[in-house]
């Protein structure tokens, strides 16, 4: 049976729900980058390259020990950490800001790759990313001029909006792969959101966004 509602929504977050989300959206975005490399489809083979090796910078350990990592040459002092059992504020913004980054780059190169589509970034990153974000190093990151989210905090009706959409845009993004005439393969949605974003984040409208849980999270 699956679960009746969202592991995280507005009226509470757990700190495990958050970093399985986190996790869940980085490492699709590494799984999708990988998958359109070896693309016959798709032109270039630089996704990962550019999009998760040149800009995420971190380490994510979910709460089943699964993780995802990478470490940029000459920024070790802004490499992150964040699991169930640790993650603070500055690491949360961190780790948030470079999805933003990460988003951008990865519909631009779609949108110049000479697919069948050339609106990725209009689609899935300027209609969902909503929000202009400055990590603990003053970079920003989005194209708001009314909503600016900084470390110094953030309320979680708020936080719950992004992660709701960092979850949509993900199926977003892989739907419209599988749709692309020119791109070979048509199972991104299905292992990059529907296999491995598995869990449902509920906005401050009552959005929601995910796959509901099929089975036992222990």
């Amino acid at each position: 049976m699956s679960n009746i509602e969202a592991q995280i929504k507005p009226s509470g977050i757990s700190k495990r729900n958050l970093v399985d989300c986190l996790y869940a959206k980085v490492s699709s975005m590494q799984g999708i980058c990988k998958k359109l490399d070896a693309d016959g489809g798709v032109p270039s083979e630089t996704y990962e390259a550019n999009v998760f090796t040149a800009i995420f910078n971190g380490a994510i350990e979910n709460s089943r020990g699964d993780r995802v990592v990478n470490a940029v040459t000459g920024k070790e002092d802004t490499f992150f950490i964040i699991s169930p059992t640790g993650c603070s504020p500055k690491e949360i913004f961190r780790c948030i800001a470079q999805i933003f980054n990460m988003e951008e780059t990865l519909t631009e190169q779609l949108d110049g790759d000479s697919l069948a589509d050339t609106d990725y970034e209009a689609l899935v990153f300027t209609a969902l990313y909503l929000w202009t974000i400055e990590d603990d190093r003053g970079n920003k990151y989005g194209a708001s001029m009314g909503r600016w989210i900084r470390p110094a905090g953030i309320d979680e009706g708020s936080l719950c909006d992004i992660l709701y959409a960092l979850v949509y845009a993900n199926h977003l993004l892989t739907a419209k792969l599988d749709d692309d005439g020119t791109v070979t393969d048509t199972d991104y949605e299905a292992l990059w959101d529907t296999a491995n974003v598995l869990m449902q984040v509920e906005d401050s409208k009552g959005n929601i966004a995910g796959n509901a849980l099929t089975k036992f999270n222990p």
